[in-house]
């Protein structure tokens, strides 16, 4: 697993590893379309040799059922009385009547000439006998198959069976019945071996015999060295690779007769085993190549429809870092097309944030800036209240407390506005806490930063006087805030009214303080509004008016602003 891997990162394109794969999927096949073809070659060799011994053996019996023939009639013609009388001239009639064998004639001689010898006619001069070899080890009442020999009459290649006969003088008569070499060619010609096949019979020696090609050159001359070999020493059968007298390659079966001593051997060429095998790795060979060279130029030309769209997108990508507005086309590949998309989507991300961003850093600058103004104004102003050191300072910190507060809201929201039933309701939580004290009724409407941070100084304010002199600072005291949005031509106008109720009693008109003149300059000037203070004797009510733009945000209709009871408040 670690050589493929390793092998995969050398691959270092789509294309390439495509082309892994097409061989990695093909190779294995050719490699066992090999084998097949190897097995099957194998499995054929083993029938062809099994038919070849199979066929050594059955043109054997065919040799031994002709020697047999042979045997019987020279068994009959042995006891012709005409043989024990020494009437030759008689017996010569009988043999030429007898023989039935197409090539075959009868000799008979003594110790000294031929006597007999029905292949010339009647009466010829018959030849001396000098060469006595053939005659060693037979014995009378025994036949014996001889070799291949040339005949003192024929001058040809020919063969027989022999008999000794011992007549009462004590005389021996040598009985021949021989056939030309032809007549054992015939044998194989009947067998008709298939067509490239080799036929051929030795005798004992090893000399050919017969064979089925190219005859008048090797017959009466020895086999090859190998088969001489194996017919001297009495090798009864064997199959084996061999290189034919006219030097084809070949498999032979060779089959030795029990009988006659002679051998069988039936080959054929290697070439003719090998060339179902051969046609099959062939084609094998050029199915296989065409199949790799398909394979290779499909898998480059799918690679191409890969590595466009990939190279695509890591144009895309590019767009994407440089922060381009980028537009996916269609590729057909799902895959990449969602890729694609997803860059797409990432660009427009990226480019919304850079803008938020941009604008949140500008409303940051913006802020800032109008922060360290509220905070500046702040400071001045409780410096010039000729408060104590220590009251002034409480309250200048209460007062940015409220601001932070506001801040906090806004941070949430990534500064794009407040909720104003948030910002109250975030005033109101130091002192009351979720308490029925505190009633607030209006439409949900999100506010602009710089609205919702003035606003959110205002609410402090009005709640800071409330729990020090106003309604909450009396146990049954209560708070009742309520807003709506008036629809005009030109821009539209948020009012608010405060109402506050069950609050100590006012027994004279409260002196504007430090609070009031902070609410009318955070409503007046920096909002662009109207801000209305009573200060009647069941508590104290106010009516912030402020334009808000042309659309605000807000989800409940407008309602009428009533309080439920008439207030009665201190003074902020």
């Amino acid at each position: 697993m670690t050589r493929f891997r390793s092998a995969l990162r050398h691959l270092s394109s789509v294309q390439a590893r495509l082309l892994f794969i097409v061989f990695a999927v093909l190779l294995p096949a050719l490699v066992a379309g090999g084998i097949l073809v190897q097995t099957g070659y194998q499995s054929e060799r083993e029938a062809v040799e099994k038919h070849l011994q199979e066929t050594a053996r059955a043109l054997s019996l065919v040799v031994d059922r002709q020697f047999g023939q042979a045997e019987a009639l020279l068994w009959a013609l042995s006891t012709s009385p005409q043989l024990y009388e020494k009437d030759f001239v008689q017996f010569d009639t009988r043999a030429r009547a007898a023989i039935r064998l197409p090539g075959a004639w009868v000799t008979v001689a003594d110790d000294r000439k031929q006597l007999v010898n029905t292949l010339l006619p009647a009466g010829s001069s018959l030849p001396y006998v000098a060469d006595k070899k053939h005659r060693i080890g037979l014995t009378a009442g025994t036949v014996r198959v001889s070799n291949l020999f040339t005949g003192l009459v024929a001058k040809r290649p020919a063969a027989g069976v022999d008999t000794v006969l011992t007549l009462e003088d004590g005389t021996g008569l040598y009985i021949s019945l021989n056939f030309f070499a032809e007549t054992v060619s015939s044998i194989l010609e009947d067998q008709r071996l298939p067509p490239g096949w080799i036929g051929a019979i030795l005798d004992r020696n090893g000399t050919v015999v017969a064979r089925t090609r190219d005859a008048e050159k090797f017959v009466g001359k020895p086999a090859t060295p190998e088969n001489v070999e194996r017919v001297r020493a009495g090798v009864r059968e064997v199959v084996s690779e061999s290189t034919s007298l006219d030097g084809i390659s070949t498999v032979i079966a060779l089959a030795r007769s029990p009988r006659s001593g002679w051998s069988t051997i039936v080959a054929v060429p290697r070439s003719e085993i090998r060339a179902p095998a051969w046609r099959s790795a062939v084609y094998l060979t050029l199915i296989g190549g065409f199949l790799l060279a398909l394979g290779t130029l499909i898998a480059w030309l799918v690679g191409r429809t890969i590595a466009g769209p990939v190279e695509a997108l890591a144009h895309l990508a590019n767009q994407v870092g440089a922060g381009e507005p980028v537009k996916a086309s269609r590729s057909g590949l799902v895959e990449i097309d969602r890729v694609g998309d997803a860059l797409a989507l990432a660009s427009k991300q990226l480019r919304d944030a850079d803008r938020r961003q941009k604008l949140l850093i500008d409303e940051l600058n913006h802020r800032v800036k109008n922060t360290l103004a509220t905070v500046q104004s702040l400071a001045a102003q409780v410096a010039r209240s000729g408060l104590p050191p220590r009251v002034a300072q409480e309250r200048f910190e209460q007062r940015l407390l409220a601001l932070s507060r506001t801040h906090n809201l806004l941070n949430e929201t990534l500064w794009e506005g407040a909720s104003l039933r948030t910002i109250v309701e975030a005033e109101f939580e130091p002192y009351v806490g979720p308490s029925q004290r505190m009633h607030l009724n209006g439409p949900e409407l999100d506010l602009p930063a710089r609205q919702a941070v003035t606003l959110g100084m205002a609410i402090h304010e009005l709640t800071t006087n409330a729990v020090k002199y106003g309604a909450l600072s009396a146990a049954s005291g209560q708070v009742e805030v309520s807003w709506k949005v008036e629809h005009h031509a030109e821009q539209d106008t948020l009012i608010i009214l405060w109402c506050e109720a069950g609050g100590p009693a006012l027994t004279s008109q409260p002196a504007s303080g430090f609070g009031s003149r902070l609410l009318r300059q955070t409503i007046n000037y920096e909002l662009g509004g109207h801000i209305d203070l009573r200060f009647e004797p069941d508590g104290f009510c106010c009516t912030i008016t402020i334009p808000i733009g042309a659309h605000p945000t807000w989800s409940v209709p407008p309602q009428s602003l009533t309080c439920h009871e008439p207030a009665r408040q201190a003074a902020p």
